[in-house]
């Protein structure tokens, strides 16, 4: 179904494995086009010993590059038109977010569905980014934030034995334990097309609605479980 800012639903022609919710947010006078992606797969869905592994497949498609670009060549494109795209998880979601003048719309468009698509999954990204959340939890979660350092705490307390239980940025030890394997294994079977939700707000024009639907119908096929917590 596609849904609007109203949440009214219109007719939507696609197959049930391929008609994805998009939910729309027209607002005319927006300088901005914003895009988000919305996959049902957060912290609970890491594999066990591999706490942080969809914290950091995540940052794998939005902070590395992709099949055809370098991530320095992405972001040489980025800059000019001041463009941006990340993406944040919780326990049960990740959102891969994105945000670009409604007179770029089409430049940024490629780049931002190349790095959902497409991504290069190259080693040495994967290498920086896991380093990167080793030193986050080594360096600053340990000494330099209590607050956050008392909520990941207080969580894994309160939902000890259960999936909600590890640290969304993952554990020392775990992050060490994981490969680009790993990753790619938890982006075949989460980002998938069954498992996605699209929202486009802001001043963007009636055929980037279809359009990105459609692309992201490239995505693998693969039905997502739900887990039981």
């Amino acid at each position: 179904a596609i849904l609007t800012s109203k949440g009214e639903e219109s007719a939507n022609e696609a197959s049930p494995a391929a008609a994805n919710n998009i939910i729309l947010m027209p607002v005319a006078d927006d300088p901005n086009v914003a895009f988000k992606c919305w996959f049902k797969a957060g912290s609970q869905n890491d594999p066990k010993g591999k706490a942080g592994l969809a914290s950091l497949t995540a940052s794998m498609l939005t902070e590395s590059g992709t099949k055809q670009l370098r991530y320095d060549e992405i972001l040489g494109k980025l800059y000019p038109m001041a463009g941006s795209y990340g993406a944040s998880v919780d326990k049960e979601m990740t959102v891969v977010t994105g945000l670009i003048h409604r007179d770029k719309v089409n430049e940024f468009y490629s780049l931002y569905t190349e790095a959902i698509l497409n991504p290069g999954f190259r080693i040495e990204d994967f290498e920086r980014l896991r380093d990167r959340a080793i030193n986050n939890i080594e360096k600053s979660l340990r000494y330099s934030s209590d607050e956050e350092q008392g909520k990941a705490v207080l969580y894994s307390t309160i939902f000890r034995g259960t999936p909600y239980e590890s640290y969304t940025d993952g554990a020392v030890e775990s992050l060490r334990s994981m490969t680009i394997d790993d990753v790619k294994a938890f982006y075949k079977q989460y980002f998938t097309k069954e498992n996605i939700t699209i929202a486009i707000g802001g001043a963007y024009a009636p055929e980037v609605t279809e359009r990105h639907r459609a692309d992201l119908q490239r995505l693998p096929e693969g039905k997502v479980e739900t887990v039981s917590v």
